[in-house]
Formats: C-alpha cells, structure tokens, sequence
C-alpha cells in the first residue's frame, strides 16, 4: 500500500494526518446532509425545495471558483486550508446556536448553504492544488486510490448514522456532533506538511505581483486559457459541463424515489445510502492496487458508459410494485455499481490532470474546470426536481442515460484518447526521474497575492 519503505516518513505522516482529517469530515458531512435532506422532503414533500438547497450550493461556488484557484497558486495554501476550516466551524457553530434557541428552518439551512458555500470552494482548490506538493508525484494514483476508498467508508458510515441519530437526536444536537467532527478535522490539519514537495522552480512565471485591472483579469483566466490551448482538456471539459447537467438526476432522484415514492423509512435511506460507500471503497482500492494507469481517460471512457447505462435503470423500482425488501435490494445493487462507476470516471481523470498540469497554474485550471463543468448543474437540479414533481421517471431517465453515452463517445474518441496517453506517459516519465529526489526541507513558498 501507500506506507511502503519508499515512502518517507513525513510523507507517511502527511498520508495519514489528510486520511483521519477527511474522513472525520466526511462522515460528518454525510450526517448533516442526511438531516438537512430528510428534513425537507418529510416537512414539504417537494423535491423542487430539495433542488433549491443544491442550486444555491453550487451557484455560490460558481461565482468564487475562479478567485479560490488564482489565491491557490499565488497564496500560501496552508493558511487558506486553516483559515477556511475556521471560519467553517464557526459558520456550523451558528447554526447550532440558531437551532438550539429557535428550532430549525427552511430558512435556516439555506443561510446556513450560502455561507458554507462561500468558503468551501477555498478549502477545495487548495487542497487540490496541493496534493503533488503533499504526496510525491510518483505515488499520486495509489494515494488518491486508496484514500478516495477509505474516505469512502463515510459514504457507508455517514448515511448510516445520520439514519440512526435522525430518530434518536433533535436538529441542533446532530449539528453540534457535525461542529465537533469538523473541528476535530481543521486540528488535525495543522499538523499537514503542505510544502513537502514544494519546488521553487515549479512556480517561476506562473504569478506577477502587479495589481493592474489588466494583469488581474490575466491572471484569473489563466486557468482558462491554459485548458483551451489544450485539446484534450478541452474535450473533456465541454464533455463533463453537459455530463454534469444530465447526470443532475442522481442529485434528486434517489432521495425523492426512495422517501416520497417507495415511503422508506429514514434507517432504510440510510442503508441504501449505504451501498455507494461500498461500491466507492471498492473502486478506490481497484485503482490505488492497480498498476500505473498508460491512460487515464480510456478508463473514464468506459465508466461513463457504464453510468449512462446505469441512470436508465434507476428508476425501475417505481413502476415494478415490488415489496420493499426487492426494492430496496435493487436500489442498494444499482447504487454499488454507480459509485464504481462514478470512480472510475472521477479518480483517472483526478490523477491525469495532477500530473499534467504545471503546478504553477493547477489551482486555476482546477478552478476552471469545475466552474465549466459545473456551470450548467443549477439549471439540472432546478429543472429535474420539476420534472419529478410532474412525473415521468422512467423517459427522463432513459434521455439523460442516453445523452450521457453519446456525448462520451463523440468527445473521447480514439484519436483524443491517444494525445491523452502521450501527454499523461511523458508526465509519468518526468516524474518516475524525479522519484529519487529528496524530501524538501523548509524552502520558500509560492509569492502571495
């Protein structure tokens, strides 16, 4: 695994800090998110309200996605991960007073969502931006391999206990255990060592500090313009902004199908849930086991395939009248296969553009790419939380599956897949020669903004 002999101890250190960290916070924010979506499809039995919580997510980091990337490379990522995690905790412990004195609300948890939402793409992109710089570039698809497969193990603990604590616990009290995990999780991230790895030289040219409209603008479309001048990320970026419209099904449909349409009670979501985790720890740790990918983005091919297929046949259950146990059977089969899939899409391509792109502009270019990817996803959640209202579940379904499939095969065709390959072998090479380097001692951190 990842703590072999060849992994320096600080390395090791580092590994297991981020592990511990983010699953503490993961498990924490299954919890809050089980209670929040419960909370709002038992009280108003609308997916619409449902889909205005997820709309107001994702806008909101829409809008700052493209600062969080340029403070990424020109500031010290540390001190944005502290200071965003601190701010985090007391965005939760304001919410935990509000509840306590005044029960919780519609109201309140959307506030709760805008703020939450303007600090997390901060922590995101420096983290992101950060994990060649944390980890050796050498050891990359086993470290996002096999922590993508532990982190996953909230997926499973996560809906499981907020089931659990949602009938046990009052709102306030499930927020206060989300403010503990939170915090246990920025303590724990003082101890990262995120100039590890940190080169100098890897950040020449890649800021100025002069702070003219002109420069300014430069610099923040530096991610991308990067990404146009590139033909495969090109690809792959117009591919993912209609992907992640089509594939806003899954954001409403298991929720709204399992508690408004199959009546399951709050322990059964869980353990339906539940079975994402497993299939996620299951493709992680086919990943980080698995030799070094020769191209990423053959592997992402075909998991989208298998999720197109998969979005077709999600909502079989509804129109079968099957008990519940059948249902739930399916629904768990079908959610195990999803998050292999959604692993094998996610993890390849995380690692090729971890290789791929020059560290002096990755935080950029990560920004970019989720604000293009996801620019189209308010629109699919507020659209596909009306069109379940209506009904029709099986023909909306079956259209995105159908929509996700073309477009996969029309923009990863075999002549993108083989400039795909050059680019992610010649980085492999490059960071194989660099394997026998030293770990970095203090050295200079990257100019601030």
């Amino acid at each position: 695994m990842t703590a072999d002999e060849k992994m320096p101890f600080r390395e090791k250190q580092n590994f297991a800090v981020y592990l511990f960290s983010r699953l503490m916070l993961s498990i924490g924010d299954y919890v809050y998110l089980f209670a929040v979506s419960y909370f709002i499809l038992y009280e108003t039995g609308s997916s619409l309200y449902f889909s205005i919580n997820l709309a107001i997510s994702i806008v909101v980091s829409l809008i700052l996605l493209p600062f969080s990337g340029l403070l990424s490379d020109l500031g010290d990522k540390r001190r944005i991960v502290i200071a965003g995690e601190m701010m985090f905790t007391l965005v939760l412990f304001g919410l935990f007073l509000y509840t306590y004195f005044f029960g919780i609300s519609l109201s309140a948890i959307y506030v709760t969502t805008f703020f939450m939402s303007l600090i997390s793409p901060f922590i995101e992109n420096a983290f992101q931006a950060s994990m060649t710089e944390l980890f050796h570039k050498n050891r990359i698809q086993k470290i996002m391999g096999y922590v993508s497969a532990m982190i996953s193990a909230s997926v499973i603990a996560g809906p499981v206990l907020g089931g659990i604590l949602f009938g046990l616990l009052s709102f306030h009290q499930i927020i206060l255990f989300y403010f503990m995990l939170f915090a246990l999780s920025t303590m724990l991230d003082f101890l990262l060592k995120f100039d590890l790895y940190h080169e100098v030289g890897d950040y020449e040219g890649g800021g100025t500090a002069d702070k003219s409209p002109g420069s300014f603008k430069a610099e923040i479309t530096g991610g991308l313009r990067f990404i146009k001048s590139n033909e495969v990320l090109k690809r792959v970026l117009l591919m993912a902004a209609f992907i992640n419209f089509a594939g806003a099904t899954l954001s409403v449909l298991p929720e709204k199908m399992m508690i408004t349409e199959l009546h399951f009670e709050p322990a059964l979501v869980g353990y339906a849930n539940a079975c994402l985790g497993a299939g996620m720890i299951l493709g992680g740790i086919l990943i980080g086991s698995a030799k070094k990918m020769k191209n990423p983005l053959s592997l992402e091919k075909k998991g989208l395939l298998c999720l197109a297929v998969l979005t077709a046949l999600y909502p079989l259950p509804i129109y079968l009248d099957m008990a519940v146990l059948p249902n739930f059977i399916y629904i768990g089969l079908l959610g195990f296969l999803l998050a292999i899939s959604l692993q094998l899409v996610n993890i390849p391509f995380g690692i090729y553009l971890q290789l791929v792109v020059p560290q002096k502009i990755k935080g950029r270019v990560f920004s970019s790419m989720a604000l293009v990817a996801t620019s189209l996803m308010p629109i699919g959640t507020i659209i596909y939380g009306l069109l379940y209202d209506i009904g029709g579940y099986w023909v909306i379904n079956l259209v995105s599956g159908g929509s996700i499939a073309v477009i996969s095969l029309v923009l990863l065709d075999k002549e993108i897949l083989k400039k795909s390959g050059n680019s992610y072998g010649q980085a492999v090479r490059e960071a194989e020669r660099g394997a026998a380097l030293p770990v970095s001692g203090k050295v200079p951190q990257p100019q601030e903004v």
